[in-house]
């Protein structure tokens, strides 16, 4: 390899003035040029061209604010309306796995209008007698859910507790187990203020599944406080009324009394929703 001299005697140009200087005395300025070390210069940091990556814009542990959904009618199946019994004003309503809690408030409408900003939905069709205007009411009904039996009504053999699943059983189970046995479809008892579910009745006129033995095995049969309602004690003969197929029918009371009863109606299409609908 080639030596280098160590310029000890040496002179040197500087390349900004021009002037000489003592070589071993001159340094080299990030621009290349060879300099004496009192004109070097350093570089300017504004020539420093920082690398920035793109601005941060979503957080690493997002934390977003819950929203509930927007509450939106549902559309019921073509005739969902059935009257009770003739001189009374009490409907059934079929909506399929409607899913609402006892003591809500519904409103009906009928068939969208594009013609008109302040009332958007049409009424539905009279129903036995009761103008269809008067089920379409604006301000809505307070629902129970199922279809209620008054007719079909009888007492509690013993006190229930407040969290008692088994052993609940009916004086006479009669006229509730033709209803369900056959179809072991979800069922409903009304005592006072309580909704009890079950699935059938027992030959010992108790909730629950076909034999009590199935019953404590499986006890949640038999809910407690179903459909929105509280637990409570109820005591020995409290009455018992029965509401027929609870998680697909719901039922309100309006003021015109039926003229026939059993009769289906409303047309389509229907639907059950909130009092209001935001836009």
């Amino acid at each position: 390899m080639p030596k280098f001299a160590s310029g000890k005697h040496a002179i040197a140009i500087s390349d900004r003035s021009g002037l000489r200087f003592p070589y071993r005395e001159m340094v080299k300025e990030w621009n290349g040029m060879w300099v004496h070390y009192t004109e070097y210069e350093s570089k300017q940091p504004q020539l420093e061209l920082a690398v920035i990556g793109p601005d941060g814009i979503g957080l690493e542990n997002p934390r977003p604010e819950q929203r509930s959904a927007p509450k939106t009618p549902v559309m019921l199946p073509e005739n969902p309306f059935e009257t009770y019994l003739a001189g009374n004003g009490l409907i059934f309503v079929h909506s399929p796995n409607h899913r609402r809690n006892d003591a809500t408030t519904v409103r009906f409408r009928g068939t969208p209008k594009v013609s008109s900003i302040t009332n958007k939905f049409l009424s539905c069709k009279d129903v036995d007698g009761i103008a269809g205007s008067t089920i379409c009411d604006s301000a809505g009904y307070v629902i129970d859910v199922g279809k209620g039996m008054p007719l079909r009504q009888t007492t509690l053999v013993d006190a229930l507790d407040i969290s008692q699943t088994t052993g609940i059983k009916l004086t006479d189970s009669t006229n509730f187990s033709a209803v369900t046995t056959d179809t072991l479809l979800r069922q409903a008892i009304l005592v006072d203020s309580e909704l009890i579910r079950y699935t059938t009745i027992a030959s010992d006129d108790s909730l629950g599944q076909v034999s009590p033995e199935a019953t404590a095995i499986n006890p949640n049969v038999v809910t407690r406080g179903a459909y929105g309602t509280t637990k409570a004690v109820h005591s020995a003969g409290a009455t018992v009324t029965l509401l027929e197929d609870p998680d697909n029918y719901f039922q309100f009371t309006q003021g015109t009394n039926a003229t026939v009863g059993g009769i289906e109606g409303g047309g389509f299409p229907i639907s059950a929703g909130p009092v209001t609908i935001t836009p």
